[in-house]
């Protein structure tokens, strides 16, 4: 039977070398993994960059995700039981890792099952000190560290391959209710990820509400000048609209928005007016709409008009 203390033994994976408020350096043990990590439970990636690493101190334990990996020429470790280390103390290959700090995991026992929940929060209370133990998360960390609170675990937007396909979960609440962002390379999934956003917010609060025809409360607006989401949600039937900017087809709705809606940089962007004449004009015609000011375009008499009035 392997008691408390050996079951944390045996997780730890380095110590502490240096501490700065954005940057943790940590010096792996010879027996550390080099591949692949088994005695979390489960087989995990370790080391890999964006991993999670845990440094239990006083506060709970501080979270870092890696952000680099090496080998650097060191002094011979000094270890109980090695002591002839030879005539000349050669430089000796160790691996070590750079960490950054993201928030603190503490622990509490709920009352009605009796096991062990974990809960992270963001911020770093109590910085680890130089000789701190290091240690790989249990498959219930990481899931607490990638999934978020228990309140927020409402809507499943993926898996992190690096976290033992732990669940991501997020609190559409808190998702819409603020900025973001969906970032990447070309051909990366932004289109399909902002999609599923949608699609799976909306079969959440459907799930929620219950019933035959559950109707949630929601509406999104998508500004997609490329044309990428005209389809995504045809199988929703009337609960979406299409509008396109004239010239459209008769069974296509116009796109008519008030002035107001955007500001000028916003009306560039859709309207891809160039800066050389396009532009300016654009931001005449804003502001004097915005001032009430409307001006009367008259046709041009042709060259036949011309000659016929002399």
């Amino acid at each position: 039977m392997t008691s408390a203390i050996e079951r944390l033994a045996e997780l730890v994976i380095g110590s502490v070398e240096s501490v700065a408020p954005g940057e943790i350096r940590i010096q792996l043990e010879l027996e550390a993994p080099h591949t692949t990590a088994l005695n979390t439970g489960t087989p995990s990636s370790f080391p890999r960059l964006n991993s999670y690493v845990v440094i239990p101190n006083e506060a709970g334990a501080t979270v870092a995700y890696v952000h680099w990996i090496g080998i650097e020429r060191s002094p011979y470790p000094k270890r109980a039981g090695l002591k002839d280390f030879g005539l000349i103390d050669l430089p000796f290959p160790l691996r070590k890792m750079w960490v950054a700090p993201v928030g603190t995991l503490r622990s509490r026992r709920d009352s009605a099952s009796g096991t062990v929940k974990y809960e992270l929060s963001r911020g770093v209370s109590a910085f680890p000190s130089v000789g701190d133990q290091v240690l790989i998360p249990t498959p219930e960390q990481i899931d607490a560290i990638v999934g978020g609170k228990d309140s927020e675990k409402r809507v499943r937007i993926g898996a992190s391959p690096l976290a033992a396909d732990a669940a991501i979960k997020v609190d559409p609440d808190k998702l819409f209710g603020r900025h973001l962002a969906v970032l990447g390379n070309t051909g990366s999934g932004k289109s399909c990820s902002v999609a599923g956003l949608i699609r799976w917010s909306l079969e959440a609060s459907k799930r929620e509400i219950g019933g035959e025809n559950p109707t949630p409360n929601a509406r999104f607006i998508i500004l997609d000048p490329n044309g990428e989401y005209s389809k995504a949600f045809n199988d929703l039937g009337g609960q979406t609209r299409v509008f396109r900017v004239p010239p459209v087809a008769d069974d296509v709705r116009p796109l008519d928005v008030p002035a107001w809606l955007w500001s000028g940089h916003e009306w560039t962007a859709v309207a891809h007016a160039q800066p050389g004449a396009q532009r300016p004009l654009l931001m005449q015609g804003l502001r004097e709409l915005k001032g009430g000011i409307f001006m009367v375009c008259q046709e041009r008499p042709s060259f036949e008009d011309t000659l016929d009035r002399m």
